[in-house]
């Protein structure tokens, strides 16, 4: 494969196939050049509670931005929002027509544009264990040829190399809670709204022991109420969303 003249599909290749986050990271570059874009940014997970912390990873862009969103801009980003509430690949001069923006929401725009930031392409990625995320491909060759073809193309660059990039990186680069296995069927059943006397009844042990499991769950998952508890739990893969078979409540196999 002559990587100098490398055309998309064998750039996806590199990246499925990449083994280490040196590999991807080059992977990477050469996905942007043949789809001519320079830069791409990785946002995990990204659920609707926004109490549940994003971990950055940023393969392009400036340092100080990337520092700066670290700091502040990551609470002012509309962009990973209105993916997950759309589920369909935009641009990001499209947000303003997409949804109604706060101040905060605007001046970051308007900031991303200043420098020379302000056309992209975002998309909601999902990986195994119901995990959720952000893709943002941005610093376009031609902002101006950006069209459907194009937002699909890229849309499936961001998939692949999300699904790859959480199996690299693990639990979105953090290390995941070990539950018990009780733990994970109580989480399970809380996930499912039922209140700690009901599990306690589905589980056959006492309400105090449930008690006693949901506040270690909640030290555990840095939260500090039933409802984050859950949505962080779905965010990591320890339990899926909707309705559960007997096998749902699982430690999920990470691939590091």
């Amino acid at each position: 494969m002559d990587e100098e003249t490398i055309d998309y599909w064998d750039a996806l290749a590199l990246a499925a196939e990449a083994d280490s986050v040196v590999s991807f990271r080059r992977a990477i570059h050469k996905i942007l050049e043949a789809i001519d874009f320079g830069a791409v940014y990785f946002l995990a997970p990204v659920v609707a509670d926004k109490r549940v912390g994003r971990v950055l990873w940023n393969v392009g862009f400036p340092k100080d931005w990337e520092k700066q969103y670290n700091a502040e801009d990551r609470d002012h980003d509309p962009l990973p929002g209105i993916a997950l509430d759309r589920n369909v690949s935009f641009k990001w001069s499209d947000a303003p027509r997409l949804a109604k923006l706060s101040k905060g929401e605007r001046d970051y725009l308007d900031r991303m544009a200043d420098h020379g930031m302000g056309e992209g392409i975002a998309v909601h990625c999902t990986a195994p264990n119901a995990r959720s995320g952000f893709v943002g491909i941005g610093l376009p060759e031609n902002p101006e040829a950006i069209d459907e073809a194009v937002v699909r193309k890229v849309s499936v660059a961001a998939q692949l190399c999300f699904q790859r990039y959480c199996a690299l990186v693990g639990s979105f680069g953090a290390q995941l809670p070990d539950l018990s296995q009780r733990e994970l069927d109580v989480i399970r059943w809380i996930g499912e709204g039922k209140s700690n006397a009901v599990i306690a009844d589905i589980l056959g042990i006492s309400k105090y022991s449930v008690d006693s499991y949901v506040k270690r769950i909640f030290a555990k998952l840095g939260v500090s109420d039933r409802t984050a508890a859950a949505v962080k739990a779905v965010a990591l893969g320890l339990i899926a969303p909707g309705r559960h078979s007997k096998k749902a409540a699982h430690r999920p196999r990470w691939n590091p």
